[in-house]
């Protein structure tokens, strides 16, 4: 026994010569070697206070405590950034480091981070090399060392965020339920940059030179689609809704609602016509559109009208106008120099057709067809008696007209003259109504006179936002 006891203080004396301490081993390869099976390692458990606090750990040489002092703390104290938790925790000789990252450590944790400060601790890297993201094993998101992102690619340097749908997936879905912030809000400060470009069918974005809020371009498709719901006909909570609105604003306020031009596109409406007894008028159209203000005078027109239709869920009745509003309706010629010059169309307080030709009377009488397209469209009755005028274009005892009908006329000459002159027609007659295939009427055209239309549309109102306001 004193044998094995001496052997032991042999080896116990070498290592120590050498500075070394082995534990359960007599060939410590390092300054303590502790060797064991079944039994850990446990350091000294303290309850520190926060990270910048050494007590109550001591050196016991006294004076300040060593660098690299390890000790397992028992307590969760402290407020962030210096707060501790349970966990093996080292003195770096300022404040004690975590091993296990949160908090105070100096890697991430899993559980996530607290006692951290920003601007000095971050996740990425140090150096110019990318930093990536994986799922599954799998790349999903990278930031590049020029700070753009990659998000299922591997990054674009031309864009800051680079998205790749996967498979059947949208590449990006916003959302938001809220009548202040948006789901998107995008600003492009350049005085000719573009905010957002989008474009469809492989073709490249396209858009002006002077910059645009939003560019969109397709080939074989829309470069820009606008769809609204609740635009039923017969439902007055859908008045003022429509597919898209633009407006030219003078002041740049949008508060002032000081616009020059405005355009609604796709809509539905409904007016008050307070001579009729406060009776509405239903609004249906494609287009509405506006121009000048209202201190100077605004010309505005419905193209693609649908009017005063009954208040079914189909919008059966009414009238159907191609344009309606309170300017003149024109066209342009070029004159010699070829400059354009205005042309007028006559305009009456009915809804008329017209048609012109010319004939001859043979022995004082000529009959006249009518075109039979013309005709059809046309109401020729007592209360709607077809208007007939004749030019003559030779010496005769003049001429009368009888035997109006949807077929045609006769022209004879007065007191049975024989003469066998040329002369020319014109025609005027009130449209008949629009008829579907069952005889139901679509449109009303007949007995309209001097009907009353639309006024110009409440336009939208807007408002706008500041992207400094956090």
């Amino acid at each position: 026994m004193k044998k094995q006891i001496l052997i032991g203080l042999f080896f116990f004396s070498v290592s120590l010569a050498h500075s070394q301490v082995g534990i359960g081993t007599t060939t410590p390869t390092g300054a303590l070697d502790i060797s064991s099976t079944i039994h850990g390692f446990i350091p000294p458990r303290v309850a520190l206070t926060s990270t910048t606090v050494a007590a109550p750990v001591l050196n016991p040489q006294t004076g300040a405590l060593v660098s690299g002092t390890i000790v397992w703390n028992t307590a969760t104290a402290g407020t962030s950034p210096n707060n501790v938790a349970p966990g093996l925790y080292y003195w770096d000789g300022t404040k004690w480091i975590a091993l296990a990252g949160s908090p105070g450590g100096l890697d991430w944790s899993l559980a996530g981070n607290s006692g951290t400060t920003a601007g000095t601790n971050f996740l990425g890297t140090t150096d110019a090399v990318n930093l990536h993201f994986n799922t599954n094993n799998l790349e999903r998101m990278r930031i590049l060392s020029n700070g753009t992102i990659g998000i299922n690619s591997t990054g674009n340097t031309g864009s800051q965020v680079d998205i790749v749908a996967a498979g059947t997936n949208d590449a990006l879905i916003t959302r938001n339920n809220d009548n202040i912030t948006n789901s998107v809000w995008a600003r492009n400060s350049h005085t000719t940059g573009t905010t957002l470009l989008a474009a469809a069918n492989g073709i490249n974005g396209v858009y002006p030179n002077k910059g645009a809020g939003v560019a969109g371009s397709a080939v074989n498709g829309h470069g820009i689609f606008g769809n609204t719901g609740n635009g039923a006909p017969n439902n007055a909570a859908h008045n003022g809704n429509s597919a898209g609105v633009f407006s030219l604003d003078s002041d740049n306020n949008a508060a002032t609602s000081n616009g020059s031009a405005y355009a609604s596109i796709a809509g539905k409406d409904e007016q008050i016509i307070a001579v009729l007894g406060a009776t509405s008028r239903r609004i249906l159209y494609g287009g509405y559109f506006t121009a000048g203000t209202s201190a100077a005078g605004i010309s505005y027109s419905y193209v693609g009208l649908k009017y005063n239709h009954n208040n079914d869920a189909t919008a059966t009745g009414g009238t159907n106008y191609k344009i309606v509003g309170n300017g003149v309706v024109s066209t342009l010629i070029p004159d010699e120099n070829n400059i354009p010059r205005v042309m007028f169309c006559p305009e009456a307080p009915e809804v008329l057709f017209e048609d012109y030709g010319t004939g001859k009377l043979t022995d004082g009488q000529s009959y006249i067809e009518l075109d039979k397209i013309v005709a059809n469209s046309l109401k020729i009755d007592a209360n709607h008696p077809l208007k007939v005028f004749i030019q003559l274009e030779g010496e005769c005892n003049g001429v009368y007209v009888s035997e109006k009908s949807k077929n045609g006329f006769l022209v004879k000459e007065l007191n049975n003259g024989k003469s066998n002159i040329d002369f020319s027609w014109h025609i005027v007659g009130n449209r008949a109504n629009s008829k579907d295939t069952s005889g139901n009427i679509t449109s009303y055209y007949e007995d309209l006179r001097l009907p009353y239309g639309p006024t110009p549309l409440k336009q939208s109102t807007t408002k706008s936002k500041n992207p400094e306001i956090k």
